[in-house]
């Protein structure tokens, strides 16, 4: 199937099992619907990110995250440093809400009633409020870090996260894991105070993130 233009990210709906696609060349992400047997799908349309009444540049989304029911999808998009939250039952996007630069990753709460998302050239992750769909935060990741000089508090930098990628949520809903390539360190963030708790160690170019069924 030709999907269109670089597609990144895949994830199952799953109330419907159908499958969507984020292309990150283009403004959307392609739908896919089971035909026949169960491992045929062909696609079913393509969802614009973007905000009919908001119309601008093409938002690239990347690494998305769907609703624990089905109903939501939130995308990181690349291009306009922004994201959307897209409401299945409505079908519409409900929010495009500024983030960080070059938002490339989604993490969502469990009960999906926030979401983080990892913004690759800000060094921060933005969380998202669901619920009234509100940017609660903005965490950066390069905590005292001082770019002239390079150090951080006057010592060698250990605990910093730059160039953060994949972020999902720990299934339990209380800690978010986020990998920094530039840093080759994870990062730890608690989801009720949504401050970093913890840094260790990676191997360089640390990137992909992910927990167990």
């Amino acid at each position: 199937i030709e999907l269109g233009h670089d597609p990144a990210h895949v994830m199952t709906r799953v109330d419907t099992q159908q499958v969507h696609v984020t292309l990150n060349g283009e403004d959307s992400v392609v739908e896919l619907n089971q035909v026949g047997a169960p491992n045929y799908l062909a696609i079913n349309r393509p969802i614009s990110m973007q905000d009919p009444a908001h119309p601008s540049n093409q938002t690239q989304p990347h690494a998305h995250w769907m609703g624990f029911d089905g109903k939501t999808m939130a995308t990181p998009n690349s291009n306009t440093s922004d994201s959307t939250l897209y409401d299945f039952d409505l079908d519409q996007v409900i929010s495009k809400l500024p983030t960080g630069a070059l938002s490339i990753a989604v993490g969502m709460m469990p009960d999906s009633s926030k979401y983080y998302v990892s913004n690759y050239l800000g060094h921060s992750l933005t969380v998202i409020n669901m619920k009234n769909q509100k940017v609660l935060k903005n965490i950066s990741l390069l905590g005292n870090y001082d770019p002239i000089s390079g150090l951080c508090a006057g010592e060698p930098c250990k605990n910093i996260g730059a160039l953060p990628i994949q972020t999902p949520v720990s299934p339990d809903g209380k800690f978010v894991i986020t990998a920094n390539t530039l840093t080759g360190t994870i990062t730890i963030v608690d989801t009720r105070t949504d401050e970093v708790v913890k840094t260790i160690a990676c191997d360089p170019g640390c990137h992909g993130v992910n927990f167990g069924a």
